[in-house]
């Protein structure tokens, strides 16, 4: 499909809107979306040396490597409850940290009320860096137990 132009001199756009249409050489907008259970917030889901405990990932959805963020935000569903705070943050598969709080740090839990979003503000989004040379998978770490909460973590990027 092509994008065109109608009658009235609008553009009409098809398909991925990638180069041609964002005037950014080589990148593509992307978007990942994770739901985030408050109660059981992602970490790491594998066990990478057998020791019996989970240090990395295999197969999750990540942002690839040399992504620039572009936005984030979360978006409550289900109030948070019991809890402090959460910070939202990017590993490599092997565990190693790229920024433990690089998408948002510090979310109290009176930010994430029923029907609210909070514009992420970490220094990997909107910033000057990329999320480095290798694919970035999804950390959350919770300060205190939460016993409510879902929020949906939105973020977009540039693949390049």
């Amino acid at each position: 499909m092509a994008n065109w132009e109608n009658s009235d001199g609008l553009k009409v756009q098809f398909g991925n809107q990638d180069a041609r249409n964002t005037g950014i050489t080589g990148a593509l907008t992307r978007r990942m979306v994770a739901t985030i259970d408050l109660t059981d917030p992602p970490g790491f889901t594998h066990d990478l040396d057998n020791d019996g405990t989970n240090d990395g990932y295999a197969e999750d959805a990540f942002i690839p490597a040399g992504s620039f963020i572009t936005n984030a935000y979360l978006v409550v569903g289900t109030a948070a409850a019991g809890g402090t705070s959460i910070n939202v943050g990017l590993y490599e598969a092997d565990g190693t940290v790229i920024d433990a709080d690089g998408i948002d740090a510090g979310v109290l839990t009176a930010e994430m009320a029923a029907n609210e979003a909070v514009v992420c503000d970490g220094a990997l989004v909107r910033g000057t860096a990329t999320v480095g040379t290798a694919d970035s998978y999804l950390f959350v770490a919770a300060t205190g137990t939460f016993t409510a909460g879902e929020v949906k973590l939105v973020v977009e990027y540039l693949e390049v």
